[in-house]
């Protein structure tokens, strides 16, 4: 097996670890069945402790890609078809990808939208409203912003009252934090800040209002500007 990339710093360790194994394994350098090296070893190519191996590898028990054997070692999943559906932050790098994964992304929420306009409570659409209230408040700092908007999406997935799709936005929410980062979203002016914002408003409107094909419309129209605005940042980048 060839020698893994050097470790970044800038990022959480474990993650990183976690991700250039994941890619090993997904490639099939690291076959399924194979037996990983142990903690000690991998420790070693890192340059890390091994508690921090540890916690990679915990990651990756999570996600079903790999299994331990007590007293034996850490193993490939033999049947990676049956691993749980998730999507890396990897998934995220390439434009293609990224398009696949936001296609996803707006049939799950538009859905969701609709069943929150006419599933949720009272309660639901306060909390709605005060993370948009949020999301407003923090327009100049993209970082908090980037956090109250993942906030804002999953109060939408809460409201709809379906466990599934609130366990679905959570598993997404991490990736999509870390793509508007990536993007640098940051750069794209008060103009596009202030869109944005118009577009959360129209959506917590139509839930409110209890119109669900306008709250469906409305969240598909935010996601669709928004990977519009993908493609106009990658493309200046």
């Amino acid at each position: 097996m060839t020698a893994f990339d050097n470790l970044g710093r800038t990022e959480n360790l474990p993650d990183e670890i976690a991700q250039q194994l994941r890619s090993r394994i997904l490639n099939e350098s690291l076959a399924p069945g194979q037996r990983l090296p142990t903690e000690q070893e991998l420790g070693a190519q890192f340059g890390v402790s091994r508690n921090v191996v540890r916690e990679a590898i915990a990651r990756l028990k999570l996600t079903g890609l790999v299994e331990t054997r007590h007293g034996v070692g850490t193993f490939v999943c033999a049947d990676l078809a049956m691993r749980p559906f998730e999507v890396s932050h990897d998934d995220l790098m390439d434009l293609a990808q990224l398009i696949h994964v936001h296609q996803l992304r707006v049939e799950i929420e538009s859905g969701a939208a609709a069943l929150a306009a006419t599933h949720r409570t009272r309660a639901q659409l306060d909390t709605l409203q005060q993370t948009l209230k949020r999301v407003e408040e923090a327009s100049a700092d993209w970082e908090v912003a980037a956090h109250t908007a993942v906030d804002f999406h999953l109060a939408v997935a809460h409201a709809a009252n379906n466990p599934y799709f609130v366990r679905i936005m959570g598993h997404l929410s991490h990736v999509i934090h870390n793509a508007v980062r990536t993007f640098r979203f940051r750069n794209t002016g008060t103009p596009r800040i202030d869109e944005i914002g118009n577009e959360h408003v129209l959506i917590v409107e139509a839930i409110a209002r209890q119109d669900s094909a306008a709250a469906r419309q409305a969240m598909r129209t935010h996601l669709e500007n928004a990977m519009a605005r993908y493609r106009k940042l990658l493309g200046d980048l």
